[in-house]
């Protein structure tokens, strides 16, 4: 099922950027102490190589990346579930080391949902718990509502695409302008640039990260279609008027069949009153607010994500 390392037929510089990006996830991981193994499996829809960081022992547990991030992003709450859970950590299409994608003519929603199910078939799981955020979670929300038999439980941490049907300015603005998407990816392809999305984007305090982790990302960056994937992607998401149509799930929250564990930045991209409206739809969701965090809780406050998302799993038992 697994295939360990990377393929041989690539071009050097290629080659050069992968092995450059796969020693610095070997850093990161090992500077948060996760130990994890770098695995590829074949999946049939989307037909690509997926790259995965499995880690730990027990249930499964699926980790979607957002926006044009990789699986290694998770770490910090790696570190801290991986005594508890198994844990899965996902390149999706176009991003990390998993195989370069196509968005601008797929049907999102469907997508999701079909490469999502196609890695719980390759991976020999009927069901698991997924847990994702921003982009991501528009995948998890998506394959929970249209493939609820594959879907125990949602953990979402920081605000999830398709909660909402509007968007900030900046974002629409972002997404909805001729040319912005391409000139931001070029704009936060460096140091300088990253630290600045992190601190005005994400709400996050640069220098509460360690400089290895920025090193990492400006590496997925280099990677061949990681900024043009992203790049589609935002023009698919919103346009000035907001996110766009397709991919507002809000309206079939009430039908989520599987207990949701919603965890919110203070700061995130949207205002915490505005997602607890939002979620009260949803039939058993738990809603926790962490104080001082922005768009990615996961990695500014670790201890206490995972603190929630053990008592959230303690609380809904696989039956």
């Amino acid at each position: 099922m697994f295939i360990n390392g990377i393929a041989a037929a690539q071009p050097a510089v290629q080659m050069q950027e992968t092995e450059s990006y796969s020693e610095l996830e070997r850093q990161l991981l090992e500077h948060y102490g996760v130990e994890a193994e770098s695995v590829f499996v074949e999946i049939a829809n989307p037909a690509l190589r997926v790259h995965l960081l499995l880690a730990g022992d027990g249930e499964p547990v699926l980790f979607l990346h957002g926006g044009d991030g990789e699986a290694a992003d998770w770490a910090p709450l790696m570190a801290e579930l991986q005594d508890d859970v198994q844990l899965i950590g996902i390149d999706r299409p176009g991003f990390g080391l998993t195989d370069q994608f196509d968005y601008s003519s797929v049907e999102l929603r469907r997508h999701a949902g079909d490469f999502v199910c196609s890695l719980l078939d390759a991976l020999g799981l009927e069901h698991a718990t997924l847990m994702a955020g921003s982009m991501g979670g528009f995948f998890a929300l998506a394959t929970a509502l249209d493939h609820p038999q594959r879907v125990d439980r949602l953990v979402l941490v920081g605000m999830p695409v398709g909660l909402f049907s509007e968007c900030g300015p900046e974002l629409a603005e972002l997404c909805g302008t001729p040319g912005a998407p391409e000139a931001f990816m070029a704009g936060i392809a460096s140091m300088e640039g990253l630290r600045a999305q992190y601190r005005g984007m994400f709400s996050i305090d640069p220098d509460s990260l360690p400089e290895l982790y920025f090193r990492l990302r400006l590496a997925a960056l280099q990677l061949p279609g990681t900024q043009a994937a992203w790049a589609t992607l935002l023009t698919r998401i919103a346009d000035l008027t907001g996110f766009r149509p397709e991919l507002y799930l809000g309206a079939e929250l009430p039908s989520l069949r599987q207990p949701v564990l919603l965890v919110w930045g203070e700061h995130d991209m949207a205002p915490a009153e505005v997602a607890r409206q939002a979620v009260q739809a949803i039939p058993d969701c738990r809603f926790e607010l962490l104080e001082g965090s922005g768009h990615l809780p996961f990695l500014t406050d670790p201890d206490r994500t995972a603190e929630l998302v053990r008592e959230f799993l303690l609380e809904h038992p696989l039956s």
